[in-house]
């Protein structure tokens, strides 16, 4: 075994000796690896130096913890009046919630709602029906008795008189109080928050109405100062000519009424119950008004209802009445027959002259005479055939048929447009004529057949109002084919060969139109009674002398002649210039040019 492996092995197995404590180190921190040993009162003090402070924090906390619940039930109501002086966002949150848990009550158990509601729906259902009810019988009474009445005859006059409405008239007479106008106004700045008025009241500049109220309370506080503090110069109350003012103070705004009559005390409470409503609805609002005026929109229907009316549905009752007399009686029902008997009369004579008038200004008609007798309507005149009936009119005027008796005598209008209809109605032109008429002379122009333009000029001549008949501009049916195909002969060119009688190659379909064109003319020259003769022209180019040129173009066209007399017959009655170059079909300014020239024309002479 090596020597590092004994003395390893011995170490190894080496035990340790106990360290035994003496006198002499009694008391003294041990040491370890020479280092020196704190004692648990040297460790206690030397954490208080090093944690001491955040132990101290969190003991605090601990305690602050413990009185949470306490501490956040002072705080939180105060926090929530802040919150609702400083913004509506608590107000806002908690709206959801709160709606919430009164849907989620009522699904749960609705007993609960319904009997917290209980004292509230009952009189206020049974006031409102009971006011809604007497509001229609005083109505409905008013209006009974003031239509029929003697009074409301007299009421009926007065308003006419007076240029007044009737219910002006009678809300005059029977009028107790009425509240015309409501105005709020800000106490501090004497602003118009909100102005409201009865239906059909006048009213003047709210914003200047509210400015002199407001300059008036100032002039009273600042002029007669009352011996409390907090009734110091106030204003309840202002006459001005048949209207009374009343003002009902508040600490942020006041209400002002405008009433027409002697209203009762009692409405003064229904103003402060408004006026206590506005407050505590738009408190935040009133406290922090600068001017703006639109978050009071909303306040309309409260001021609204401050408006009330009452009459004195028992005034005329409380009047003996009076008896009516059968003489007046007689006389009502008199005038009643002579109002009802005029109002008849008057719109049967209107009708009557629409009527006349009517057949006055109708083209065709010509009215003689025109009577009125108790039961019937006698008209006489003139009618032109072709006029309007009359008796359309007798409808359309509102008349009864049966009661007009009328004698019409036929005879023609002489004006231009009887004349043209009455020209249309007898010739009857196709649609490819036109007819027109002035001053006794009468017009056809268009395409028609022989037997047509023979028979217009006959049945012309017999129209009353035509002097002249004029049909030049009429062309026959079978004469305007003539002159198309006529047209389209002379159109018709045939080429040649330079210096030859030859034709240029594809000629041919040229030449069968040529000829079917001729054959045409003959079959429709005895049905328009024309006769025509066919001139066969020859053409040359410039090349070449003239004696040469002539005698080409001639020989060309008797080529040309001598086809057609084939297919035709001697009928044709055919026959040839020579032109040469006097009579070139294009001036030759290309090789095209003379190859056209180079040709054979047809010209159709016609004798009329």
């Amino acid at each position: 075994m090596s020597d590092r492996t004994a003395s390893g092995a011995t170490a190894e197995t080496a035990p340790e000796k106990p360290t035994s404590t003496t006198k002499e180190t009694a008391g003294k921190p041990a040491a370890t690896n020479g280092a020196p040993v704190l004692s648990a009162g040297a460790f206690d003090e030397l954490r208080s130096l090093l944690v001491g402070p955040e132990q101290q924090t969190l003991t605090d906390l601990q305690q602050r913890v413990s009185e949470l619940p306490s501490a956040v039930a002072d705080v939180l109501p105060q926090a929530v009046k802040h919150s609702a002086r400083e913004n509506s966002n608590l107000s806002d949150a908690m709206l959801p919630l709160t709606e919430e848990n009164i849907e989620n009550s009522v699904k749960r158990n609705p007993r609960i709602l319904a009997d917290a509601l209980f004292p509230i729906i009952g009189p206020a259902t049974r006031k409102a029906i009971a006011e809604a009810l007497g509001q229609m019988v005083q109505s409905l009474n008013q209006t009974l008795e003031h239509s029929i009445s003697v009074q409301g005859l007299k009421w009926r006059i007065e308003a006419a008189r007076t240029g007044k409405s009737f219910a002006e008239v009678v809300m005059l007479h029977t009028l107790l109080y009425r509240v015309e106008q409501v105005f709020l106004i800000h106490r501090e700045t004497g602003l118009l928050l909100q102005h409201v008025a009865a239906p059909g009241v006048i009213t003047q500049d709210a914003d200047m109405v509210s400015g002199m109220m407001t300059a008036i309370q100032d002039f009273v506080q600042d002029s007669f100062q009352g011996r409390e503090e907090n009734q110091a110069g106030t204003l309840n109350t202002l006459k001005v000519g048949e209207l009374t003012v009343w003002i009902e103070p508040g600490p942020k705004a006041v209400l002002a009424a405008v009433i027409r009559g002697n209203a009762p005390e009692d409405l003064r409470l229904v103003f402060h119950q408004t006026l206590e409503k506005i407050h505590t609805d738009l408190s935040r609002e009133l406290k922090k008004f600068e001017g703006d005026t639109a978050h009071f929109e909303s306040v309309r229907p409260e001021l609204e209802t401050c408006l009330q009316v009452q009459y004195d549905a028992a005034k005329d009752a409380a009047k003996p009445k009076k008896r009516i007399k059968p003489l007046h009686v007689i006389g009502a029902v008199l005038l009643l027959a002579v109002l009802v008997f005029g109002f008849l009369w008057i719109r049967e004579y209107r009708r009557w002259s629409n009527y006349v008038t009517r057949l006055q200004t109708e083209p065709g008609l010509v009215l003689i005479s025109a009577e009125r007798g108790w039961t019937k309507y006698y008209v006489r005149g003139l009618r032109d055939p072709l006029a309007a009936e009359p008796q359309k009119f007798v409808v359309d005027a509102g008349l009864d048929p049966d009661k007009v008796v009328a004698a019409w005598e036929p005879y023609h209008a002489l004006s231009a447009e009887f004349v043209l209809r009455r020209a249309q109605h007898a010739l009857q032109p196709p649609d490819t004529v036109h007819l027109s008429y002035q001053d006794g002379v009468l017009d056809a122009a268009g395409i028609a057949s022989k037997e047509w333009i023979a028979e217009s000029r006959i049945l012309a001549r017999a129209l009353p109002g035509v002097t002249t008949y004029h049909d030049e501009n009429v062309v026959e049916t079978g004469r305007q084919q003539f002159a198309l195909i006529r047209q389209t002969l002379e159109k018709m060119v045939v080429r040649f060969q330079d210096n030859s009688t030859q034709f240029v190659s594809g000629q041919e379909s040229e030449i069968n139109k040529l000829v079917a064109g001729i054959q045409q003319l003959h079959d429709l020259g005895p049905k328009v009674t024309r006769e025509f003769r066919i001139q066969i022209i020859g053409h040359t180019d410039t090349t070449g002398t003239e004696n040469v040129n002539l005698q080409l173009s001639r020989d060309r066209a008797e080529v040309i002649r001598a086809l057609l007399e084939a297919k035709l017959g001697s009928a044709a009655n055919l026959e040839v210039l020579a032109a040469g170059t006097s009579a070139p079909l294009r001036t030759e300014l290309s090789d095209q040019d003379r190859e056209f020239n180079r040709s054979v024309t047809i010209k159709v002479f016609v004798t009329y």
